[in-house]
């Protein structure tokens, strides 16, 4: 189990008023107009926050709610709950974030089956960077016990596999192994885009550069009101969240995975029609 807190755990009370009220008043919640699907460590909380203080939209109780992976089996009733209520939010939007979903095998159908029409935002950052800092956060939290990134690489095809194999003949079969450890899988953007385009069509889908919405978060932002149908606005900071400080990688770490990601930044430029200036 982790040795640390995850920074997104929601607070004892909401917790338990999620229990109560919130299950107790479900039938009267909204569902969700817009979903943050991924990806993670690409600057997700960022957005989520940026967005959290938006006048136009009321998110939902938590940032994670995991419910078309994990908590699936619970039912669309589970899921409403951890939304605002329709009667005092009629003029609000409201939307949640699970960089997972991407991931997941059985999401995008799950999903299409109940919100054939929600908007959802993908998030990109260049798989390199993506997939160390996914490493040197699960090392931070007490998940990973190999002593380096090269191990865990070496690791990921053994790890996940069988963890895959179950997860389709089970589809409520749920993996902690799949979703710590995929440090490179993730990265393979095209083919977890094209199962959320056999599901939804193109322009349901905004896609993300990371790396261009750090460098102006404002002009994304701009993009992202336009794709919600919201009105401009600007966040009161415009601070990076969830940033971590490790060593860098060694060039020839990096040299090995900028040639093992190539032939899949190439599908998914095909597939995207623009090219990122990734290494």
């Amino acid at each position: 189990m982790p040795s640390k807190r995850f920074p997104n755990a929601a607070p004892w009370w909401k917790k338990i008023a999620f229990g109560t009220i919130y299950q107790w008043t479900a039938s009267w919640r909204k569902l969700p107009d817009f979903i943050i699907i991924g990806v993670q460590k690409s600057g997700t909380s960022s957005l989520y926050r940026y967005l959290e203080g938006h006048p136009g939209l009321k998110m939902s109780w938590r940032k994670q709610l995991h419910f078309f992976d994990q908590f699936y089996r619970k039912g669309i009733r589970w899921y409403r709950a951890c939304f605002p209520l329709i009667a005092t939010n009629r003029s609000t939007k409201t939307g949640e974030a699970t960089p997972y979903y991407i991931l997941h095998p059985h999401a995008a159908e799950r999903m299409a089956r109940h919100l054939p029409d929600i908007r959802l935002i993908v998030m990109l950052r260049n798989p390199i960077d993506r997939a160390y800092s996914h490493f040197q956060m699960k090392k931070d939290q007490g998940w990973e016990t190999a002593a380096t990134f090269e191990e865990a690489m070496d690791l990921e095809e053994d790890r996940l596999r069988p963890e895959l194999d179950k997860m389709l003949s089970n589809p409520h079969y749920y993996s902690k192994q799949y979703r710590n450890f995929s440090y490179l899988t993730r990265g393979h953007y095209a083919e977890q885009l094209e199962r959320w385009f056999n599901h939804f069509r193109r322009e349901q889908l905004l896609i993300i550069n990371s790396d261009r919405f750090f460098a102006d978060p404002m002009a994304v932002l701009r993009e992202t009101y336009e794709f919600l149908g919201l009105a401009d606005h600007v966040p009161d900071n415009l601070k990076v969240y969830n940033q971590r400080q490790y060593e860098p990688m060694e060039p020839a770490l990096r040299e090995k995975l900028r040639a093992y990601y190539a032939p899949h930044n190439e599908k998914l430029y095909a597939l995207l029609g623009e090219r990122y200036d990734w290494d």
